[in-house]
């Protein structure tokens, strides 16, 4: 896919001030639900690099493709017009932005073409402080469902956190989201070593799935004694191009004595899509008994096995079993790109709920929780799920379920119905 840099038109900043009468909601009482919308009309990805103790520069990935672009009459040129929309916080607990601006982009090269936009712009982010970063991206020849946002996290607190590393590709593009693939090659960048050593820590570990809510058995413990430890040399202020060879959890640091640093993964192929048989078995254990997802593994022929499941799901009506799969998978797919942490999102406890049970009704989040709804609130059929954050040295997405026997039934039942 074509990427390509592109200049805004238009800079607007609004003071804090401003705003102070609209903004009289605390950020964790707004209903962020449709963050795990999959019917959204685009996605963006988002990477923040400390580019100096007053600034951080944010790196959008946007695809032009989902946007409209609207004939021009005179010159038969098509144009699409977006708005980049930020708000900078210092908590959910926060009512009012301490930073905020809009940009204004057009384009009228890529019409029809699947083009891959990168803008960049800095924000007020001084050290030392942790932040929540809002970015709102509106399609203005939209009428309607015309914007998405989402929430990212600023930590500088330290200058030893993930953000005062930079990922480049060998284009020297930014690189998007922590999961290197295969052959893939990048760079690193640090803002405060131009010339030394970084530290890599490697982990080569096969992390359990999520269990059912209910279950209440003891959560699993990570082992943070590396497999294997070794350097990389920063000359000029970046690294050589490196790759990362095997599956694992890569953790890059600049100082051995600190637990902090950037910390980028290696899954399986193809990641964050199901890109074989084997990978399209596994999720099935949400699904199934011990004894199917056994008979499953002892298939001669991954594909063939997950064809049978499906079909004997659909009695045997091949139309819709195909429906029942693309909805299945499509969720362990957007489990991926939204819940990721140091594991695949579907492996995860917020992956299990969303692929099971779908888009919670209501979402909000708090500084370290996350509750989510299904049905309406104060209901008493309705079902609510409290995560709370996990401290973890490799990523601040890392979420476990308040599980709770009283989720049993509603699981069987959620269960059930895709099994029929």
């Amino acid at each position: 896919m074509k990427k390509y840099i592109l200049a805004a038109i238009l800079l607007v900043f609004i003071s804090a001030t401003a705003l102070q009468a609209k903004k009289t909601r605390k950020l964790y009482k707004t209903d962020i639900s449709s963050l795990y919308d999959e019917n959204s009309f685009t996605g963006f990805e988002a990477e923040i690099y400390h580019s100096s103790d007053n600034k951080s520069t944010v790196y959008l990935n946007v695809n032009l493709h989902d946007f409209n672009y609207f004939r021009h009459v005179t010159n038969d040129t098509h144009l699409a017009k977006f708005k980049v929309h930020y708000e900078l916080f210092e908590s959910y607990e926060s009512k009012i932005p301490i930073d905020t601006g809009s940009l204004i982009f057009t384009d009228t090269l890529n019409y029809g073409l699947e083009t891959e936009m990168i803008v960049d712009f800095d924000v007020n982010a001084k050290f030392p402080g942790d932040y929540i970063l809002k970015i709102t991206l509106y399609d203005l020849h939209r009428t309607e469902d015309n914007s998405v946002f989402r929430f990212f996290n600023i930590s500088k607190s330290s200058t030893y956190t993930s953000q005062n590393f930079f990922v480049t590709d060998n284009d020297g593009y930014p690189v998007f989201g922590k999961h290197i693939g295969k052959d893939q090659y990048f760079k690193i960048q640090n803002n405060k070593l131009d010339t030394g050593q970084l530290l890599i820590r490697y982990y080569n570990r096969q992390l359990p799935i999520a269990k059912p809510p209910f279950a209440t058995d003891k959560d699993f413990t990570f082992k943070f004694e590396a497999d294997s430890i070794y350097t990389v040399t920063l000359s000029g202020g970046a690294t050589e191009l490196l790759e990362l060879p095997y599956n694992g959890i890569y953790h890059f640091q600049t100082d051995i004595s600190q637990t902090e640093g950037l910390t980028l993964f290696h899954f399986d192929d193809g990641f964050p899509e199901i890109a074989s048989p084997l990978q399209a078995i596994v999720p099935l254990r949400y699904l199934t008994t011990t004894k199917e997802y056994d008979q499953l593994l002892n298939y001669y022929d991954y594909k063939v096995a997950v064809d049978s499941f499906w079909l004997e799901r659909a009695s045997n009506q091949p139309e819709r079993a195909k429906n029942m799969i693309a909805r299945y998978y499509t969720r362990v797919q957007d489990a991926n790109k939204i819940f990721s942490s140091y594991q695949e999102g579907w492996k995860t406890d917020r992956g299990i709920i969303y692929i099971i049970y779908g888009t919670p009704s209501e979402v909000y989040r708090k500084n370290d929780e996350e509750e989510w709804i299904y049905g309406e609130r104060g209901n008493p059929m309705s079902i609510k799920f409290s995560f709370y954050k996990i401290e973890n040295p490799f990523t601040d997405n890392d979420y476990r379920l308040q599980r709770s026997t009283v989720f049993k039934t509603s699981w069987y039942i959620a269960v059930e119905n895709w099994r029929r």
